[in-house]
């Protein structure tokens, strides 16, 4: 059976779990169509074939050399599913041009024989962004329905693929997102980590990590420290670690830190930029805790990164969160998303058992995080939907036609 995953040239940390959970157990080699971004890290993995379709080092180019670039990462994928023979094709964040990932990529795969899975990450994106459109939605029912079967990480995701886009229950398996097995980890201890960030060992050090975005809710963090008593904030650090996705957010919460920086006197350290893969560790080995104050999400990859740490989770009572998060053993979930409630699970935390024995439960969290969500049983889950997938003939054209 021919496995061939496409990336899409997107996130590279859930593609390297997958693929080290799909090589365990595969008996023949995994082709990854991928960017350059993923060349390091699969390239010397054993039982992997990799092929770069896609190059971020043309971001800097000409205009002309980054259409070219495009139309390269297009050809190169349109080749391997005319060229291959049929196989079970893995799809992965098909976003980057919405009319070919979404109709013509699976349309060919699906005419040339291949049996389509799709990774559904993020069930409509710009719905969640507040951007959605008619266009939008037709493109994703057209992808939903091309291809053979759909993976969600939810419960949730399933049943919104069901009721919004008419999806056969039977197409659908929930297999869990795997904790984060690419971050790099070393041997840096949180004190070394706090001496970097010139914080001293007994502040109480909050984490926002990620992209910043109106649905993560970072400003609402930002108003929750004006509700904290002033004895509690001068001891209190946030750390803001991430990118924010437009220049207008950029400058919202610019303006927000200064606003609260005037009225409260707290510390907070600003990396509002790209943070590479080695600095990770820094920031999630200094907190105390990670905060994920979001408005609404399916699932966050960020989780799974606090927990390669054994970081515990503040989170809002959204998407998959209250499932994936474990209460007074992995986190707590913030029943109310507004400041307000905020600044008291705040409160709470730092007064925890959770929090008073950080050193002992971030190993606990660590170690149930890597057992519960397993790489290896996820590819075992995986390669059974391929084999399912198998086992039902019927030709591509055929097969096609009859969904139109």
């Amino acid at each position: 059976m021919l496995i061939s995953v496409f990336n899409g040239a997107g996130q590279v940390d859930y593609l390297f779990g997958l693929i080290s959970g799909l090589a365990e157990h595969s008996k023949k080699p995994v082709h990854v169509l991928d960017s350059d971004a993923a060349a390091p890290l699969l390239q010397q993995m054993d039982n992997v074939i990799f092929h770069q379709v896609y190059s971020f080092k043309e971001s800097k180019a000409s205009t002309w050399r980054k259409l070219k670039n495009i139309i390269r990462f297009y050809r190169l994928q349109l080749g391997y599913l005319i060229k291959s023979k049929p196989g079970i094709v893995h799809f992965q964040w098909l976003n980057r041009q919405l009319f070919a990932d979404r109709i013509i990529i699976p349309l060919v795969a699906r005419l040339f024989g291949h049996k389509m899975v799709l990774t559904v990450h993020n069930i409509n994106t710009a719905s969640r962004d507040e951007h959605d459109s008619i266009i939008n939605r037709i493109s994703l029912r057209i992808l939903y329905h091309l291809c053979h079967h759909l993976i969600v990480h939810t419960p949730g995701s399933r049943d919104e693929l069901i009721e919004h886009f008419s999806i056969d229950p039977a197409k659908i398996d929930v297999i869990r997102h795997g904790t984060n097995n690419k971050v790099q980890i070393t041997r840096l201890t949180s004190p070394e980590a706090r001496n970097i960030l010139n914080l001293s060992a007994n502040s109480r050090v909050v984490l926002f990590f990620g992209n910043i975005d109106h649905y993560k809710g970072l400003d609402i963090i930002l108003d929750s420290l004006k509700q904290l008593p002033a004895d509690f904030c001068q001891n209190l650090t946030l750390i803001i670690a991430g990118q924010a996705k437009s220049k207008e957010y950029d400058e919202f919460i610019k303006k927000k830190i200064s606003d609260v920086s005037d009225s409260v006197h707290v510390n907070i350290i600003q990396k509002l930029t790209f943070i590479p893969d080695e600095d990770i560790e820094i920031y999630f080995k200094a907190a105390d805790c990670i905060v994920l104050p979001y408005r609404k999400i399916y699932q966050s990859g960020i989780i799974f990164m606090a927990y390669a740490f054994g970081l515990p989770i503040l989170a809002s009572d959204t998407g998959n969160f209250r499932n994936d998060i474990p209460e007074n053993k992995c986190g707590y979930i913030v029943k109310e998303n507004t400041s307000k409630v905020w600044a008291e699970s705040l409160l709470s935390y730092f007064d925890s058992s959770l929090f008073s024995q950080l050193k002992s439960n971030r190993i606990e969290i660590k170690k149930w995080a890597d057992d519960y969500y397993s790489w290896e049983q996820i590819g075992s889950e995986t390669l059974s939907v391929y084999s399912n997938l198998k086992k039902k003939s019927q030709s591509g054209l055929k097969a096609t036609l009859k969904l139109f």
